[in-house]
């Protein structure tokens, strides 16, 4: 397994800065850099209505903060921090990582952070795109996520993609005044096939 992630790791640095991935004919998907640092990307991750179903929303994000993310991610053999884009313009993030290369297996996050482009299929589209990048090119077998329970939007998501629930947290997270559970997903490769 060493020799596998050492020879991968050497080869992952191309498609790790330079990685562009067709979705649709409107939409790719680019590892984020410095320069996609945007107030418009800042704004979304300040916006409540954005980040209420993510640990986001309990930090004050600022530039400095959100740029030394995106430069951590870019130099990660671990993450994939991916921008989101339709027709050129920056509209969410999704995330492929942390990635656990000695189980073959990694998380996966989104958002859109333009609201115009909610309840459209973009993220189902993405997750999906990028769920088959993990498997096809960093030879992933397994993809985990997971979402509260309020989080219907998220949930319709990733079933669509072939996550099956895999385990629920009960009273696991405050969301709004209210205990919740937390609701915890997976994609194994060879059961989708």
């Amino acid at each position: 397994m060493r020799n596998f992630k050492v020879s991968f790791l050497n080869n992952i640095k191309d498609i790790h800065k330079d990685s562009k991935i067709i979705v649709d004919e409107n939409c790719f998907l680019k590892i984020l850099k410095k320069s996609d640092v945007t107030p418009k990307y800042i704004s979304w991750l300040n916006d409540y209505e954005v980040t209420k179903f993510t640990e986001q929303k309990y930090f004050n994000h600022t530039y400095e903060s959100v740029l030394n993310l995106v430069k951590e991610k870019y130099k990660s053999e671990q993450d994939f921090l991916f921008g989101i884009f339709f027709k050129n313009s920056h509209i969410g993030n999704i995330k492929l990582g942390p990635i656990k290369w000695e189980h073959k297996s990694a998380e996966i996050s989104y958002f859109i952070g333009e609201k115009e482009f909610w309840g459209k299929g973009i993220a189902t589209k993405c997750v999906k795109k990028l769920v088959q990048f993990g498997i096809k090119e960093l030879f992933l077998e397994k993809v985990n996520a997971g979402y509260y329970e309020k989080n219907i939007g998220s949930g319709k998501v990733l079933k669509n993609c072939g996550f099956e629930i895999e385990g629920i947290r009960e009273s696991d997270v405050i969301f709004e005044n209210q205990r919740i559970k937390s609701i915890l997903v997976g994609y194994v490769n060879h059961r989708n096939n």
